[in-house]
């Protein structure tokens, strides 16, 4: 993927894994081999976007704030997440992975921007996204 500008948001996609808890599984508009949870030490995003008691409904959002680490040309600043969690039924999945052992299957997409200005119209949209990923199955 193209690099993004460093104003524009950033999107990844949390899973919850039976054996490891939640992970991030892949990031978009970030550099190709860029790690923004790695660069700037978000061991706890996934945590926080794929919050505990997300299985007790179809579908919750989750806010919250990260910092990003200094470098050369800019200090530190806060980053602002917001998540949407889906689960689903695992017997619905078309291709199921041996490595799905639960009757659930957990994901969030996650969007980190600058500010939280738009997240009220942002909340709406992503619940469209996640629900359309979802429905790929």
């Amino acid at each position: 993927m193209a690099p993004s500008h460093a104003d524009d948001p950033i999107v990844c996609v949390v899973d919850f894994h039976h054996a490891r808890g939640p992970e991030i599984e892949s990031w978009f508009g970030v550099k190709d081999g860029t790690d923004p949870a790695a660069d700037n030490d978000w061991s706890y995003l996934p945590f926080m976007a794929l919050s505990d008691g997300a299985h007790a409904s179809t579908e919750d959002f989750s806010y919250f704030t990260l910092r990003r680490r200094s470098t050369s040309t800019s200090p530190a600043t806060s980053a602002f997440g917001i998540s949407c969690t889906r689960q689903m039924d695992a017997n619905e999945l078309l291709n199921r992975p041996a490595d799905v052992t639960r009757s659930t299957v957990q994901k969030a997409v996650v969007v980190i921007a600058k500010s939280p200005q738009l997240f009220g119209h942002l909340r709406e949209k992503l619940s469209m996204v996640t629900g359309a990923w979802f429905a790929q199955r």
